[in-house]
């Protein structure tokens, strides 16, 4: 199914493209099949990962800061709902992530049909990088809100993990039947959070594959 999706996902890239790439398993195939074909592209990515496929496929990767616009922009997600809203609580990288997604014309999610439903479960935590100086009050202000709050941490190391950027991680696990507008806004405002892996009204796009074939979200 992850193969389908990336053949549908190639399809809508063009020749010349400045395409946005996330990570995982459907990505990794969308890359296998940009270098199978013939269409011309440059790639921006937050993962480390996607930026070796790449390589390896010979497909130019640009360093993010030095893009101003995307084409398209392809993902994965841990849930997905009808209205386009999606947790992307796996690995570190959320906030650029969703650099990527706001910069690209058109941010497509493509998923497996067991991560669709009509409203989000929250069976997956919403993560947040916090800075470090308002690790305890962010916390606290999640508690306020109803969350059971847990620090990400690693068995590599000591103590909470840390982005890319030097922010702690931590996961926000919050009960079914959220508002999802309401939600982000409430943790838009909590001052010392960078950014969250709650993904609202940014998809613009989601191609999610199941037996039948795949099925198009708009």
């Amino acid at each position: 199914m992850k193969q389908k999706c990336a053949k549908a996902a190639y399809e809508m890239i063009k020749d010349g493209m400045v395409i946005g790439l996330g990570g995982g398993r459907t990505i990794a195939f969308l890359i296998e099949e940009l270098k199978n074909g013939n269409k011309k592209v440059k790639a921006v990515t937050p993962s480390e990962d996607t930026m070796n496929l790449c390589v390896k496929a010979g497909i130019e990767v640009l360093p993010l800061e030095f893009v101003k616009q995307i084409d398209i922009a392809f993902d994965g997600c841990n849930e997905i709902d009808k209205n386009l809203n999606a947790l992307k609580t796996d690995g570190g990288i959320f906030t650029r992530e969703k650099i990527v997604a706001v910069m690209a014309k058109d941010y497509v999610i493509l998923a497996d049909e067991e991560k669709y439903s009509d409203e989000l479960t929250f069976e997956h935590a919403v993560a947040v990088e916090v800075i470090k100086s308002a690790k305890e009050y962010v916390k606290s202000k999640l508690e306020e809100m109803g969350a059971k709050v847990e620090e990400r941490s690693t068995e590599m190391k000591m103590g909470t993990l840390l982005s890319d950027d030097g922010n702690y991680l931590m996961n926000a696990y919050f009960e079914k039947g959220q508002d999802v507008k309401a939600l982000d806004e409430k943790l838009k405002h909590i001052t010392g959070i960078v950014e969250t892996s709650l993904f609202y009204n940014i998809v613009s796009k989601a191609l999610i594959a199941g037996e039948s074939g795949i099925r198009v979200i708009d």
